[in-house]
């Protein structure tokens, strides 16, 4: 029940916290231009900032080889979302570019925005070593397959055709994130045995925190500029927020704590299922927002998408930690 209390309380400061975006946006302190350079300091910095600094302090190398069942874990979840929800759009009968961002959106949760903060708060000794290892996995996907879920379906051309011109190095570049890079950093330190003197890491952890408040901020303030309230009419968002935000994360817990045993395997690290529980039940992430603006495709959906289910979020996650903690 301590955990359980843990997260209502993230859960009620990020509600705070985005209220007071909102009303920051409608009485003119933040403007749509501030929000958009809040967004990019959060996911160039202010995220990669705070992976970094809480994954080196005082882990060794043996936490990092004794922790890399998350990667495992995280492989599975992503195998489950992707399966389910490219299962539920043909079901649904979503047509064209609706179906793939619908599977878009449900399968790729708010880890950095909200996860982080929570798993941090959670567990606060080995939380941000787990989460750069689950990020590993992440990152690559949402900047492979979640980039593929906003494209629209009539371009049909791959990467190499678009860019006939351009290597292998081009093709990768899009992977490439700051974020991905600060874990990759995070974890190549720690195996060669690297210590950040403290006069140096804490000023780092010092910028990283502010990324937990601006994301809740910029996403409040979302709420005020942006045309979201058609997604309300969307019935796959309801079937979406009950399957991937409450059935997923139970369902997920059951499968992590009974299939280990099964197989011979011990039980799963607790700390590591309860993380990955909570990362399976996550709302959508942010990030779709900025593929589907790139792409100028139903931006306005994904908006959408992002800030009910992230409302939707401060009861269901509630509930799902109440249940499982």
């Amino acid at each position: 029940m301590q955990q359980f209390g843990i997260v209502l309380g993230q859960m009620i400061g990020m509600a705070v916290m985005m209220v007071v975006g909102y009303i920051c946006v409608k009485s003119k302190v933040l403007g749509e231009a501030a929000l958009d350079g809040i967004c990019a300091f959060i996911l160039k910095a202010g995220i990669p900032l705070l992976v970094f600094s809480n994954a080196v302090s005082g882990t060794t190398r043996a936490d990092l080889i004794g922790s890399d069942a998350i990667i495992a874990m995280t492989l599975v979840m992503y195998a489950l979302l992707i399966g389910l929800f490219t299962l539920l759009s043909h079901v649904l009968r979503l047509k064209r570019e609706r179906g793939r961002m619908f599977r878009g959106c449900f399968a790729f949760g708010n880890a950095g925005f909200i996860g982080l903060p929570l798993i941090l708060a959670l567990f606060p000794g080995k939380g941000a070593l787990y989460f750069a290892l689950m990020s590993i996995v992440d990152q690559f996907l949402l900047w492979t397959y979640g980039v593929w879920t906003c494209k629209k379906v009539d371009d049909r051309q791959s990467i190499a055709d678009e860019r006939p011109a351009h290597g292998w190095l081009d093709r990768l570049a899009p992977l490439v994130s700051p974020a991905l890079i600060a874990v990759v950093l995070a974890v190549t330190l720690i195996l060669a045995g690297v210590t950040i003197p403290d006069v140096v890491l804490t000023p780092l952890k010092t910028l990283g925190s502010t990324a937990s408040p601006l994301s809740m901020v910029y996403l409040g303030g979302l709420f005020a500029i942006r045309d979201w309230t058609g997604i309300l009419r969307k019935y796959e968002l309801y079937v979406g927020i009950v399957v991937k935000m409450l059935l997923v994360p139970v369902g997920f817990y059951a499968l992590l704590t009974a299939v280990p045993p099964m197989l011979g395997l011990g039980a799963a690290n607790p700390d590591m299922v309860h993380m990955m529980t909570l990362v399976s039940g996550l709302p959508t992430m942010s990030t779709m927002v900025m593929f589907a603006e790139r792409e100028h495709n139903q931006p306005e959906y994904a908006i959408g998408m992002v800030l009910v289910t992230t409302v939707a979020s401060l009861f269901t996650l509630t509930a799902v930690s109440f249940l499982v903690f």
